[in-house]
């Protein structure tokens, strides 16, 4: 439903031309009292927002070491089955690093496959099987980000959600211990906290 609210809003026409690349969420984000950024009508500028937060997120949590293959080991942001990022994803991450770690997009369709992945997306239209998803990565430390209603009180470790017309996300940090995951308190000041 919130999707269907996003899409049905008008776009502010003073967000048309923001270069969501240069936008350096990872400042955004840390400024305290930093607004939300608006939510967009299209789809394709929604889901370049969300893409951007999940390129974005990784640089608050802190992963154990055996999360990694190797010392070198690319962080692997997963798309589960539905992909409503088209080409997003893959161009806000390309030539990205994270602690000399390259950031790598994948497309996920057999639940075995998402134990490699660091951060796991579950589009709304895959949410019907979060239990399956949550139960598959259990002993992994996945961080698994999704955006239905309820998706962080089921389990998930981030949510976004629309609040007052503007993208928002809930942090479940119970979920987020279980995976044996750290996220930074500049990153809780700003989310929604739930309870599991």
């Amino acid at each position: 439903m919130l999707q269907k609210a996003i899409r049905s809003r008008s776009l502010p026409a003073a967000l048309y031309g923001v270069n969501l690349y240069a936008l350096g969420l990872v400042a955004f984000l840390t400024l305290p009292g930093a607004p939300f950024m608006r939510a967009q009508a299209s789809p394709t500028v929604e889901y370049r927002l969300k893409a951007a937060f999940l390129y974005n997120f990784p640089k608050f949590v802190e992963w154990p070491s055996d999360a990694f293959k190797s010392d070198k080991a690319p962080i692997l942001i997963c798309v589960f089955r539905d992909d409503p990022f088209g080409n997003a994803l893959d161009e806000i991450l390309q030539g990205k690093t994270i602690n000399s770690r390259e950031v790598l997009a994948r497309r996920i369709n057999e639940l075995p496959d998402l134990r490699s992945c660091q951060l796991v997306f579950v589009s709304e239209r895959e949410d019907k099987y979060l239990s399956e998803i949550l139960n598959s990565l259990r002993g992994t430390s996945a961080l698994v980000v999704g955006e239905s209603d309820g998706f962080a009180e089921r389990g998930g470790a981030i949510q976004f959600f629309l609040e007052d017309n503007k993208l928002r996300f809930a942090v479940n940090v119970d979920a987020v211990r279980k995976a044996r995951l750290s996220i930074s308190s500049k990153l809780l000041a700003l989310a929604r906290i739930v309870p599991n």
